[in-house]
């Protein structure tokens, strides 16, 4: 049996329903710029990195008199180290990261029941290497995006929950 098309998410459910919906569709919209962003760097060379980066930094130039800039400096060492097979593989990854977490938001979104275990599985995967990356390098940005992919987890397992309980299954 497909998803109830009259479940609350679409009509005015509960606001945990509203929060499921709000939740999916931002790793769905984060999963479309993850796209976007791999279809970019795909045709972005090195040495057009570089004229970017000169050209958005130039105007903070004279306003650095400090060389110890840490954003400033990271940006020009992670540039000085960038070649086309980092760029290739960065914009694989996003491009297959980003459609398969767009994809998965659009069939929770419309309550596809097989989208439940995957999506979870997903998730789980996802959360477990985002753990392993923290255990090497713990950074306050990656930690909050652990939190939410746990959120998110939590989110797709009650609705999961819900829609079993309801016998909607195909």
């Amino acid at each position: 049996m497909a998803a109830n098309p009259d479940h609350a998410h679409w009509r005015g459910g509960t606001a945990t329903d509203r929060l499921f919906i709000l939740t999916v569709a931002i790793k769905g919209l984060d999963g479309a710029l993850g796209v976007i962003g791999g279809a970019l760097l795909l045709f972005v060379k090195p040495h057009t990195l570089d004229e970017i980066v000169a050209w958005l930094t130039t105007h903070e130039l004279p306003l650095l008199h400090n060389r110890n800039d840490f954003f400033f400096n990271l940006l020009i060492h992670w540039l000085s180290h960038l070649d086309v097979s980092q760029l290739a593989f960065a914009s694989g990854y996003l491009m297959a990261h980003g459609a398969m977490k767009s994809f998965l938001s659009i069939t929770l979104l419309l309550g596809r029941p097989w989208s439940y275990p995957v999506g979870s599985a997903f998730l789980a995967l996802f959360i477990a290497y985002t753990g392993y990356r923290l255990h090497l390098h713990w950074t306050w940005p990656l930690f909050a995006f652990l939190l939410f992919d746990l959120f998110t987890l939590a989110m797709v397992a009650r609705e999961w929950r819900i829609q079993a309980a309801h016998g909607y299954r195909r």
